[in-house]
């Protein structure tokens, strides 16, 4: 009974996207432009046991030396939370179309829920949201033109590492994020797409150099134990 009403909430979840978004996902013959396509986005957000035991081992020893300070103290020192591990695939649908971007995204677990339904805007860059739950359209609730040209610094680019994706010729590229969400992100960018959305990197002024095709985000002591990963292909 749970896997069939699960099948019921992907079905009527994709219906209601379908309907409302009208030509959020079929394309006509006349619009299939370059620069026009749909994309299917497999994301893998990770964090290892490695990292984990790492830096829970640091809150422990932290956590023992600042409570046997405080030990006669009126009040104990809540342990802070340890780091959890974590392995989460997802599957983000990505259309582009001649006035707005839609998308959504598809966990890769059994209940294979759907949710970040959204339409983007493409002159204004704002966002509507459909929220399956409550079964309601949140209009703008998103603003990806908020970004600027100071939250990120081109540290390098590889343009003899090149791969093919999509059927583009792509290079490497290495950046650095500032402010809360700092850290380094390695691309695989092209120069023939022209679009100023991207759902792995929404920072319009970086996407007025490049379009990444490929994007890892990592933390810079543990690329491999802290990082979020994603694979653009055609659907």
């Amino acid at each position: 009974m749970w896997f069939l009403y699960s099948k019921m909430k992907i079905a009527f979840t994709l219906l209601f996207f379908l309907t409302f978004y009208q030509n959020g996902i079929c394309q006509p013959k006349e619009a299939n432009e370059k620069n026009f396509g749909n994309f299917i986005i497999k994301v893998t957000d990770e964090v290892t046991q490695d990292y984990a035991d790492l830096i829970n081992s640091r809150i422990d020893s932290i956590w023992s030396i600042s409570s046997a300070k405080l030990d006669s103290s009126d009040f104990e020192i809540p342990k802070p939370p340890l780091v959890q591990v974590y392995k989460r695939e997802s599957n983000i649908h990505f259309f582009v179309k001649p006035e707005f971007y839609t998308q959504y995204t598809v966990k890769c677990d059994v209940g294979r829920e759907i949710n970040h339904i959204l339409k983007v805007d493409k002159e204004t860059l704002l966002a509507s949201n459909f929220e399956p739950y409550s079964f309601e359209v949140v209009e703008n609730k998103w603003n990806f033109n908020r970004h600027t040209e100071e939250e990120f610094e081109i540290l390098e680019y590889y343009k003899n590492d090149i791969k093919t994706i999509c059927g583009f010729e792509c290079y490497r590229v290495k950046i650095r994020v500032k402010g809360a969400a700092k850290g380094l992100v390695e691309m695989y960018v092209t120069e023939e797409i022209d679009l100023n959305y991207n759902p792995a990197f929404t920072n319009r002024y970086l996407l007025d150099l490049f379009y990444p095709l490929y994007v890892k985000k990592y933390s810079e002591n543990h690329p491999n134990d802290v990082y979020k990963e994603y694979i653009f292909e055609l659907e």
